[in-house]
């Protein structure tokens, strides 16, 4: 750009930004005529007050308060309108979840410490398709998107080509966020992580993958962002004085998906051709190596170019207040939800008719007591459902389920069969489900009749559960496992070691799947290194099938074939002998590992590793890690371990592995807690019967070990 370019772009910015600034207070002022004209003066008086405080804090805004010498740091945010930034923006700000998005973006600031400085953080949530002046405003940039979306990872790929049209994005600090808030059992999991990282890998950039809901990883995202402006200033500003920027992140650093129930999907694939394929057709996992690019702008294939045509909701960017926001003041991060529905009629979409539905009261919870009309549904598999209202059940939108297998329904104050009872009308027609874990669930219904014809078809329903769960709950539940682990977990339609097609044996411990052949070279290098299951003939339990769901091949490989140095892997028709070297040099000698940190003791990269759910890094640290690594405290004070961590998240899998590797359940943190206590504390919090029962099988899992104990625990654990 020329120095006359530039300076007619300045020229005509500083134009744009007078005119913005000259029309508030016309505005403000046809306000206060409008205000004239309310009949109602208690009502005027206090518009006015509400006008004149806005007014004041728009004539008293930073750019004519604070010194000139006050630190800011420009964020910019990107990503569609479902990518979870408002939730971490959200979060970040307030340390709570919100579930609602903000179509309109926001602007927030914030004070922040870096190295014991105040800056202050001006954080700028762009609504919709970024432009050519808020590409120049930010000194850097979060790219979020939703790991359940496959829309959603595209729209920011569109938006970062855009805003290297305007700038040259290399030269800006960025950091690549995965949100995996929507994530669940019936939500799953859509962008493979290889996809990001790869992304992640070209633009130079690091890549987390965050949880609002949580708080996983929020607070270091943008602490790791305003730490990168201050380096990328400081290295601008001084470079001639030979100060430089220190990096002072983690190596490393590829979080995967932390719940452990989940597995990862096949994804669509693109079929338009493009710069960067970010379909993960033909890429390897060995795409850890940084590539050397000479333009951010050709990153972005063409084949997301078009994205921004296809929504029309993002064509207009809706940033600071203008015109077009006059009547739309409010922002939508208190409204409700605008996505459209589907409308499949009375019954919602596609599902099958329950044998009981109606309304309810439900008290909830919480604190306060409180009865909440509900729209209740009862279905022949077992399973009672409540919706907030009939809408939200039609669209099959925030409800709830209680499995009816294992509770009991009871009557306050009702006397038992056969005993006398007072003939006293009866105030009010509750009723309660009450779980194994005594998890009560209180609901109310309009009159004795409804009450009790709703607690008749509840018993018949617990009843035919008991009747045909003999085994085959249990065995169809562990069918489907073995299916999703067989053909749903990435990269398990092979050998993991030979690449023999569909393997039928496994190994716990590395949570990869293998041939017949390979499993027997793998039962002869010992159950330390690696113990041989048949997916077919043995039995497995809920600690085996998290682990075997949380890892699989291309996470294992990722780590232990991570550089083959030259080496020729086998395949399907090599020799048994060349097979077994090539086992041995894999998970004996441990030859094709990545190198580890050397700044950073294992202890505390694995501590790290279980904190981000990043699977990948902690397998690594496993691999290399000793007993005192697994058993490391967090600090002198805090006496937190790794499976303390792992059990605060209800993280099941890596809190097997964790068992598996000798960690001891037993250990008390610096306030006296076991990782039961961490579980169970975890449990209170959840309104939902599966994550229950999730918890539950962790607790049997440390259970077990605490019985056996820590040094039996790698052969009974197994």
């Amino acid at each position: 750009m020329t120095t006359e370019q530039s300076g007619h772009d300045h020229s005509l910015a500083i134009r744009q930004e007078i005119q913005r600034f000259e029309s508030v207070h016309p505005s403000i002022y046809a306000i206060y005529d409008l205000i004239d004209l309310v009949s109602d003066t208690h009502i005027a008086k206090q518009i006015r007050e509400h006008v004149v405080a806005i007014e004041d804090s728009f004539v008293n805004s930073h750019e004519w308060t604070l010194a000139r010498d006050v630190p800011e740091l420009h964020l910019g945010i990107i990503g569609s309108s479902d990518s979870g930034k408002s939730a971490l923006v959200h979060r970040y700000l307030t340390g709570s979840f919100m579930h609602e998005e903000s179509p309109e973006g926001g602007r927030f600031k914030k004070e922040v410490f870096i190295n014991d400085q105040s800056y202050l953080l001006l954080i700028r949530d762009e609504g919709g398709v970024p432009e050519s002046q808020f590409s120049a405003w930010i000194d850097a940039l979060l790219l979020v998107f939703s790991l359940e979306s496959e829309e959603s990872f595209s729209i920011v790929c569109s938006f970062y080509n855009r805003m290297c049209s305007f700038r040259n994005m290399s030269e800006v600090p960025k950091i690549l966020v995965g949100v995996q808030d929507s994530i669940n059992d019936s939500n799953p999991r859509v962008i493979k992580d290889i996809r990001p990282r790869k992304l992640a890998c070209d633009l130079r950039c690091p890549y987390y993958e965050t949880c609002a809901v949580y708080g996983l990883n929020v607070e270091r995202v943008f602490q790791d962002v305003c730490q990168k402006i201050i380096q990328h200033i400081s290295a601008k500003h001084y470079r001639c004085n030979g100060q430089q920027a220190i990096e002072n992140e983690i190596k490393y650093p590829v979080p995967v998906i932390a719940k452990n129930t989940q597995f990862l999907t096949k994804e669509m694939e693109a079929t338009n051709s493009s710069k960067l394929n970010v379909s993960d057709k033909d890429e390897d996992t060995r795409s850890f190596h940084h590539s050397s690019i000479q333009n951010d702008s050709a990153i972005i294939g063409d084949n997301f170019h078009n994205t921004q045509n296809q929504h029309g909701d993002f064509r207009s960017s809706i940033l600071t207040p203008t015109t077009i926001r006059k009547f739309r003041r409010k922002s939508n991060i208190f409204t409700p939800s605008k996505k459209e529905k589907y409308n499949m009629g009375e019954m919602g979409v596609g599902r099958e008719i329950p044998v009981k539905q109606g309304y309810l009261f439900k008290r909830s919870s919480k604190s306060l007591k409180e009865w909440k009309k509900k729209y209740v549904t009862l279905l022949e598999d077992g399973r009672l459902t409540y919706h907030s209202s009939l809408h939200d059940y039609m669209n099959d939108t925030n409800g709830k389920e209680i499995l009816l297998q294992y509770v009991t329904v009871k009557v306050p104050g009702k006397t038992p069969k056969g005993s006398k009872s007072s003939n006293a009308q009866e105030d009010s027609f509750e009723f309660s489900i009450i779980s194994l874990e005594n998890k009560t669930w209180h609901f109310e219904a309009n009159n004795a009749e409804d009450r009790d014809s709703w607690i008749s078809a509840i018993e018949q329903q617990i009843l035919s559960s008991l009747q045909n769960s003999d085994g085959d709950k249990k065995n169809e539940t562990d069918a489907f496992k073995m299916h999703c682990i067989k053909n749903k977990v990435s990269g398990n339609d092979a050998c993991v070691d030979c690449g023999a097609a569909n393997p039928d044996w496994a190994s716990l411990n590395l949570g990869v799947l293998m041939c017949i052949e390979c499993s027997g070279i793998h039962r002869n290098l010992g159950s330390h290194i690696s113990k041989v299951r048949s997916l077919d003939l043995d039995d497995w339990s809920a600690g085996q099938l998290s682990v075997m769901l949380a890892l699989g091949n291309d996470i294992a490989n990722s780590v232990w074939e991570y550089c083959l140095n030259g080496k020729q892997k086998p395949n399907s028709d090599s020799l048994r002998e060349e097979k077994e070297q090539w086992i041995r040099w894999k998970y004996e000698d441990k030859i094709f590992l990545p190198p580890i940190n050397p700044n950073i003791s294992l202890g505390k990269l694995l501590i790290d590793s279980v904190c981000r759910g990043d699977m990948r890094a902690f397998t690594l640290c496993l691999a290399r890690c000793s007993y005192e690594d697994i058993n490391m405290p967090v600090s002198m004070e805090d006496l937190r371990t790794p499976l303390h961590l792992a059990c605060a998240t209800g993280n099941l899998a890596m809190a097997q592995l964790l068992i598996w590797h000798k960690a001891n359940p037993q250990n008390l943190d610096h306030e006296g807690r076991t990782c039961m206590s961490y579980v169970r504390a975890l449990e209170r919090t959840l309104d939902n019967s599966s994550d229950s029962m999730e918890m539950q099988k962790l607790l049997e899992v440390l259970e077990q070990a605490s019985v056996s104990g820590v040094d039996d625990v790698e052969t009974s654990q197994y």
